[in-house]
């Protein structure tokens, strides 16, 4: 009976330890996001998140490449698209640009998104669409900085025609940013700034494990 009761202390303590860090990883993963530039693609008529960076695609010839400055905590999320339609964007953009033999067409689109996701002090501009004309080997890369200065660093798009101004992929709490005011970015944020939790996780594990090997402890002398 002993026995049974110590094994039962120790899966109830390790349940509750377990359920303290599922918690505690569960609410530190909704709050942090990242402020960057997403990348998009159309689909069919839908846009889709670009599942590879710029440098390492080559859009064909009519197609829509299309940039959203965004506050995003999951890549993909419909709402931080680019605020244009996508089935007519390539008709609209390039419609009085005649095509040009050995060059492609991309419709490019840059939305530098609501002034609720703007970095402090920063505002954004207008949206812009540009139909580049490139070799056709060109990268998606390439297609944007046809269109005007493109800012990088770490393997990111930090800056496109001087927005944002210096930050690039800012970690942010999402529980503090402002709600989008309009309706509706190269790849996602280097993987070790997603690891701040980690510490605090560890730590109150191993608080969770020292507590119950001190409570085993006592029940043992008391005996």
């Amino acid at each position: 009976m002993t026995h049974a009761r110590r094994r039962a202390g120790a899966a109830l303590g390790a349940l509750l330890v377990g359920v303290l860090l599922a918690a505690i990883f569960a609410s530190t993963a909704q709050a942090a996001a990242y402020r960057y530039w997403t990348y998009w693609k159309v689909a069919g008529s839908n846009w889709e998140f670009a599942q590879a960076g710029p440098a390492g695609t080559t859009p064909a010839d009519g197609s829509v490449e299309g940039w959203r400055f965004a506050v995003s905590a999951t890549s993909g999320d419909q709402s931080n698209a680019p605020g244009i339609d996508p089935v007519a964007a390539f008709e609209e953009i390039c419609a009085t640009t005649a095509p040009v033999e050995g060059s492609k067409r991309v419709a490019l689109v840059v939305d530098p998104g609501s002034a609720g996701d703007a970095p402090p002090g920063e505002a954004p501009g207008p949206m812009k669409t540009y139909c580049t004309v490139t070799p056709l080997d060109a990268s998606g890369y390439d297609v944007l900085r046809s269109a005007g200065p493109v800012r990088v660093g770490e393997g990111l798009v930090c800056g496109i025609a001087g927005y944002p101004a210096r930050e690039c992929a800012e970690v942010v709490d999402q529980t503090q940013a402002e709600p989008a005011t309009d309706a509706p970015a190269v790849q996602a944020p280097a993987p070790q700034e997603q690891s701040s939790a980690v510490p605090v996780i560890i730590g109150v594990g191993t608080l969770g494990v020292l507590a119950i090997l001190a409570w085993q402890l006592r029940r043992r002398r008391r005996r």
